[in-house]
C-alpha cells in the first residue's frame, strides 16, 4: 500500500518469450511522494522486442521515474514542460545505462507510461503503446501503427514530439496502467473504451481487500491463466490503484 491508496501490480512473462527463453521485458513501479506523501506515481515500461537489452531499459526507466518524481515539486508535473523534463531525465538515465553496457541506446529501447495523481489533480503521459485507464475511459487511445508491432520509444531522439500529455482537474478515484500485451484483452476497440467486465472486478477486489499483498498471488495467476494466454503470447503488465 501507499499512503491514501491501495495499489497492486505484476509483470508476467509471455508464452512466446518462454518458448524462446527470453526474459520478461516489462517493468513497473509505484510509489507515494510529495511533501505529505499524498501523491501517487505509477510507471510502466515495455522493452522493445528488437532490443538486445530491452528488460534493462524498461527497468531503468521505471526505477528512474519512481526516484525522480520525489525530487521535484509535484505540481510541476501537471505542466507539459515539467513532464517533458521528467521524461528527458529518465531517458538520459537509460542512455547512460546503455553507455555503461557498451551498446547503442536503441538496444535499451522501451515505451514509457506514467500516471501522477494528487489530491485534486492528476497528469498522465505516455510514449509508445500500452494504455492508462481512468474510470470508464482510456486516457490515450492506442494509435494504429503503420507496421505490426511498431511503436514509439523513450530512447528515440524526437521523443518530445511523441510524448502524449493530459491533465485532470478533479480527484481520480482509480487508475490502471498496462502494457500492450493486455490491450486486446482489456480494451474494447469497437467502442474505444475499457472493458468494464475486465477492470471492474479487479478494482472492486482491490478496494475491498484489507491488504493488497494478499491479492498478489491470485492476480499473478489471473495474468498467467490459460484464458489470458489464449488471447496474447506477449509479456503482460498491469498496475491497479484505488483510493482508500
Amino acid at each position: 500500500m501507499t499512503r491514501g491508496w491501495s495499489a497492486l501490480g505484476e509483470s508476467v512473462t509471455g508464452t512466446g518469450h518462454r518458448l524462446r527463453n527470453v526474459p520478461c521485458q516489462d517493468a513497473f513501479r509505484f510509489r507515494a511522494f510529495g511533501p505529505d506523501g499524498d501523491w501517487l506515481a505509477v510507471a510502466v515500461a515495455d522493452g522493445a522486442g528488437s532490443a538486445t537489452h530491452a528488460e534493462a531499459g524498461a527497468t531503468v526507466a521505471c526505477d528512474e521515474f519512481a526516484r525522480r518524481v520525489g525530487l521535484v515539486p509535484p505540481e510541476s508535473l501537471l505542466t507539459p514542460d515539467g513532464m517533458t523534463e521528467l521524461f528527458r531525465g529518465v531517458r538520459d538515465a537509460v542512455l547512460t545505462e546503455a553507455e555503461r553496457l557498451g551498446v547503442p541506446g536503441r538496444e535499451l529501447a522501451c515505451t514509457a507510461l506514467l500516471a501522477v495523481i494528487g489530491p485534486t489533480a492528476a497528469a498522465f503521459a505516455q510514449v509508445g503503446d500500452g494504455a492508462i485507464v481512468v474510470g470508464d475511459r482510456v486516457v490515450f487511445w492506442p494509435d494504429p501503427a503503420e507496421y505490426a508491432n511498431a511503436t514509439d520509444f523513450l530512447t528515440d531522439a524526437d521523443f518530445p514530439a511523441k510524448l502524449r500529455f493530459e491533465t485532470a482537474d478533479a480527484p481520480v478515484p482509480e487508475v490502471a496502467v498496462l502494457t500492450d500485451g493486455l490491450q486486446r484483452l482489456a480494451l474494447d476497440f469497437a467502442a474505444k473504451a475499457p472493458h468494464a467486465a475486465f477492470f471492474r472486478p479487479l478494482f472492486d477486489a482491490l478496494r475491498s481487500a484489507a491488504d493488497s499483498e494478499s491479492l498478489i498471488e491470485p492476480f499473478r495467476t489471473l495474468l498467467d491463466s490459460p484464458r489470458v494466454n489464449a488471447r496474447t503470447d506477449d509479456d503482460k503488465t498491469l498496475v491497479l490503484a484505488v483510493r482508500r
